[in-house]
């Protein structure tokens, strides 16, 4: 990967690695992180890796959006799930000496910062704290994975639909001057059934059964919502696993 110098010469920026596992380095060893890393700029359409390829370090992502996704038993990829400014990804196979199970295709102009193997091999050794903290992001990430089971053999579409717009709404969600919550979706209908396990055509009714029950409004890659109760009313059979979600 070719190296490029991160904005402000910093792939960790203060207020989004404060929010991550790197947040128990020092000052010091981000100087040096910096001085090692690789970035680079993406563009939609573009991968970061391959799935099949060998895992050589991880991906730290400054900027952008990146989905992860597989291929299934028809050759066809499937997105698992999204990734933010913020993630790093390659995390799981460098840690279980794997290759990468999955793709990483970016999805919005992105960049990523590339920590090599050594270096992070390096640092999980002489910062133990560094290693607890991508231990509990295994076990979040685990969790996720025990959820999204759940919800494919336990919800019908309609649920599953809400719970997804419930969960975008924290981080693409706005309220308008009226009022309404405002959620613009940065996917396709095609990849948001994938993520709920669903056909499109069963995502297509249900997007129309919730429109006709006034419970969400959807134009393209928009989602206007009235009342945030009615949507978490289609989760109450359900409530028990999904309070983490806020009002």
């Amino acid at each position: 990967m070719p190296a490029k110098t991160c904005k402000s010469g910093n792939c960790f920026p203060d207020e989004i690695r404060e929010l991550t596992e790197w947040r128990v380095l020092n000052a010091a060893d981000i100087d040096n992180l910096n001085r090692i890393a690789h970035c680079r700029e993406y563009r939609p359409g573009q991968l970061v890796f391959a799935e099949g390829d060998e895992c050589r370090g991880v991906y730290f992502i400054q900027e952008g959006l990146i989905g992860v996704r597989k291929q299934d038993i028809e050759g066809e990829s499937v997105l698992l799930r999204l990734t933010h400014a913020g993630d790093t990804l390659g995390y799981r196979p460098f840690l279980a000496g794997e290759r990468h199970l999955a793709s990483a295709e970016v999805l919005k102009p992105s960049l990523v910062c590339f920590i090599d193997a050594a270096t992070m091999w390096k640092y999980l050794h002489d910062v133990p704290d560094f290693g607890l903290a991508f231990m509990r992001r295994a076990s979040r990430d685990f969790g996720e994975a025990e959820r999204r089971f759940y919800e494919t053999v336990t919800m019908n579409v309609r649920s599953r639909l809400a719970h997804l717009l419930l969960i975008m709404k924290e981080r693409y969600g706005t309220m308008t001057p009226e009022g309404k919550l405002l959620i613009e979706i940065p996917i396709s209908r095609h990849d948001m059934a994938e993520m709920i396990g669903v056909r499109s055509e069963s995502l297509s009714r249900s997007i129309r059964q919730m429109t006709d029950d006034g419970v969400v409004n959807f134009s393209g890659h928009k989602v206007w919502i009235d009342d945030v109760d009615r949507l978490f009313g289609e989760l109450s059979p359900y409530l028990e696993f999904t309070d983490y979600l806020e009002r």
